[in-house]
Parts: structure tokens; sequence; C-alpha cells
């Protein structure tokens, strides 16, 4: 059944009015709507769109299954062209009520009989017709959204593993950067991660950080991380999540930062060192890492370079351990050792005369401090758990 009523020929008549209505339609779209000024197909779009319109008129139904697909793949390009995905089908909106209008009145002109009945009925017709359009563009722009964004995380894996693994050229990291969408740092730290008691969920993860949340042991690359403000968003981001944060190092050496990370959170979940509920910066424990993954090599030498206290009781043998790296951190003096002992300075004075008698001149040899100041801090720089 027609809407409008008359002569057969009303489909044939109206054709021929298309091209004029499309045009009109199309410098009214562009002037309302100016970021659809740059769509070179819309002129074509809108022509087929009209053409549908006139066969409303004359018999009423859903839009093609051809033009559809026509619509779909303008949403391709428009998502492709970085356009929202409600543009154009507002535009084809638009369009309709235009277009309606025009057609109507060229109807009246070549004598067709058109009513308001009539003119509301085809108005019904043509934005249920609009709405399955639009329909049809969202959908195309958010395949094409879902498509491009999995190729986006496909190539900031291949980005992150290439940073991960044995050193990278540079060259090769520029050009995986540059197709990832990833802004080439400075410098670069991994974090490294596991989740604790109060986790939800996985963590936030800026904006423009490499995320490594797949793998077994996740982590992520934060780019510039002296950045102002870096490391305090960082623990807002991990709230929840033991987080270790490597060493900063140029982008080729992530794998680098990413090891020590992982032995600085290693040693968290030890209880070698304890956090605050804040993320554990490797910087900060640099002689705790060095002697804890040398473990068999700091007892051998400890053999060595503390043999004298070997004679000595075992509970003098701690005391005498204590004040001998609080006297290597306090320049051998006396007052501020006791102060980070909670002893009498007379008490810190008796345990050096001590020290003095088991070690000798031996004990203010530089090369000889250093080597107990690393095998003493690797024994007392923990507090006791009890």
């Amino acid at each position: 059944m027609t809407i409008i009523e008359g002569d057969a020929t009303l489909d044939r008549a109206l054709r021929s009015c298309v091209p004029e209505v499309a045009a009109e339609v199309t410098v009214r779209v562009r002037r309302r709507m100016p970021e659809l000024g740059g769509a070179g197909y819309l002129d074509s779009f809108m022509e087929e769109l009209i053409d549908h319109f006139v066969d409303l008129l004359a018999e009423p139904g859903p839009p093609s299954e051809e033009f559809l697909l026509r619509a779909r793949e303008a949403g391709v390009r428009e998502a492709g062209e970085g356009r929202s995905f409600d543009v154009l089908p507002a535009a084809t909106r638009l369009a309709a009520g235009i277009a309606i209008a025009r057609l109507t009145e060229h109807a009246e002109r070549l004598g067709f009989r058109v009513g308001i009945s009539t003119i509301g009925k085809v108005t019904q017709s043509a934005f249920a017709c609009t709405d399955r359009i639009a329909d049809a563009v969202i959908a195309g722009h958010g395949g094409f959204r879902a498509r491009r964004l999995a190729e986006d995380e496909r190539r900031r894996r291949e980005l992150l593993d290439l940073l991960l693994g044995p050193r990278p050229g540079l060259a090769e990291v520029k050009q995986a950067a540059r197709q990832a969408g990833w802004p080439m740092p400075r410098t670069v730290a991994v974090v490294a991660l596991r989740p604790s008691g109060s986790a939800d969920g996985w963590p936030v993860v800026p904006a423009d950080a490499l995320p490594g949340l797949h793998l077994d042991e996740p982590c992520l690359i934060v780019p510039d991380p002296g950045g102002p403000g870096r490391h305090r968003r960082l623990e807002a981001d991990l709230l929840g999540w033991a987080a270790a944060i490597g060493p900063t190092v140029g982008v080729t050496d992530a794998a680098c930062s990413l090891r020590w990370a992982r032995r600085t959170l290693a040693l968290v979940r030890s209880g070698r060192i304890r956090p605050d509920d804040r993320p554990v910066r490797s910087a900060d424990h640099l002689s705790r890492l060095m002697t804890s993954w040398g473990a068999d090599l700091v007892d051998l030498v400890a053999a060595d370079r503390l043999a004298p206290l070997a004679a000595v009781r075992p509970s003098l043998r701690r005391e005498l351990e204590v004040t001998l790296l609080a006297l290597l951190e306090c320049h051998f003096r006396a007052g501020p050792a006791a102060t980070r002992l909670h002893v009498h300075p007379q008490t810190v004075r008796y345990r050096l005369r001590k020290l003095e008698s088991l070690f000798g001149d031996g004990l203010y040899e530089p090369g000889v401090q250093l080597d107990m100041h690393l095998l003493l801090h690797a024994r007392h720089a923990t507090p006791n758990p009890d």
C-alpha cells in the first residue's frame, strides 16, 4: 500500500529530483556539522539515502541490506577518520527531515495528494529507516574501534616483549614504538607486581605505560619515571598491590630494570625488605640487593672478614656486630652510633675497644671496612621480626 496516493509514476517522477535534493541536504548537513566537511563519501551517501526515501514515499519498508552494508562501511570510515560514532547518525536524521520536506513539496507540484496525515506517516517511516541505518553505522564504527584496539594491544605487547627480551637495538625499538603509537621516552623503569591481600582486580595502568599484566609475573614499563609527580601517581595507582620499581635505565635496558625489580619484590615477599604499603624502589635497597643475591658469597667472605668474632660467645657476637655496623655508618663516632643503638655512648666505646682488640689495625683499613659494611648490612639491616 502506498503512502502517497496517486499516479503510479510517482517513483519515476521523484527520482529525477534526487540529485537536487541530495545536493541541498549535503550542503545543509555540512553547514550544521562542520566535522563532516572532510568526509569525501558524504555526497554519494546522501544521494543513496534520498533515493531510499523516494522508495518510502511509494512503498514503506525497511532499508535494504545493501544500503545497511553501505552504512556499516560508512561507520568504519568515520571511525578511521577519527570522528565520534554519533556524528553520521545525527547527520542522517537531519537529512531525513530535510529530504522528506523537499520530496513531499516536489510530489505536490507533480500533482500528488499529500495531506497532514500522509506527511506524518512518511516521517514516521523515514525515521524508523534512519534508526536502522544509524544502528548499522554505529556497528561499523564499533567494529573498527574494536579491531583497532585489538591491533593496538597486540602491537604494544610486541613492543613490551621486545623491550624485555635480550637487549634490542635502538632503531628496532623506535620502529616498534612508532607502530604501537607509544611516544618514545628518554628513560624507563619497570615495575614488578604481585597482588596483596587488599588487591581488587587489576591495578590502574597509567595511560602512557606499557602493561605486562598478562605475564605470569606481571609488570609495567613506566616511561620517564622521574617526571613530576610520577612516583606519587604510581603509589595511588598501585594501591593494594605489592610493587617494586626497578632502577631508571635507558629504553633498551628495560630488561635490566625488570630483573632488579623482581629481585627487590622477592626480598619483599621474604620479609627482608618491609614496605609501608607503597611501591618499593630498588635504588633505595642497593646494599641489600647486592648481598642478598650473592648469599653464598656473603657467607664465604664473612667467614674470612669476620673470623675474629667466631671466638666470641653468640650473644656478645651479635652486640659487637650491630655496634660495628653502627660505627661504620657513623664514621666511628660513638655519640651518633649510641643514638642509633639506643645505648649509652660509654657502652659503644667499650665495645669499640673490644673490636679493636679482636681486629687490630685491620679494623680501620678502607677496603676491609667496605667488605664488613656490606656483610654486616646483609645480616642486620632488617630488624628481627621478633
